[in-house]
């Protein structure tokens, strides 16, 4: 190979480095701005998860208060109509009672 096609090769070899050299910069650079931008995303992300999580558990209690409110109000009917009941079974066996008793007299 003379030294004319050897200079060629080097230019051309050194053209190609240098290129491949400014890609890996830029490649770099935008790899570090990504890197930055993604870091700025999950901060964001987060915070974002970290709020809502805050409003879901306020909205849960305010749920589980609402549900509380409402056995209570069913429990306390529930105890009314046993007491109504129990009234009611009591008055009818106290009638039977006093029929009974008023047949063995007689």
């Amino acid at each position: 190979m003379d030294s004319e096609s050897l200079a060629q090769v080097e230019r051309i070899v050194t053209a190609v480095t240098e290129g491949l050299r400014q890609d890996m910069a830029a490649l770099r650079q935008s790899t570090e701005t990504t890197a930055l931008e993604l870091r700025q995303d999950m901060t964001a992300l987060r915070q974002s998860t970290e709020t809502t999580a805050e409003d879901i558990k306020r909205h849960t209690g305010v749920m589980v208060e609402g549900l509380r409110h409402d056995i209570q109000s069913v429990a306390e009917g529930f105890q009314m109509h046993l007491d109504r009941r129990h009234a009611e079974d009591h008055e009818y066996m106290d009638r039977e009672f006093r029929e009974l008793r008023a047949l063995l007299k007689a």
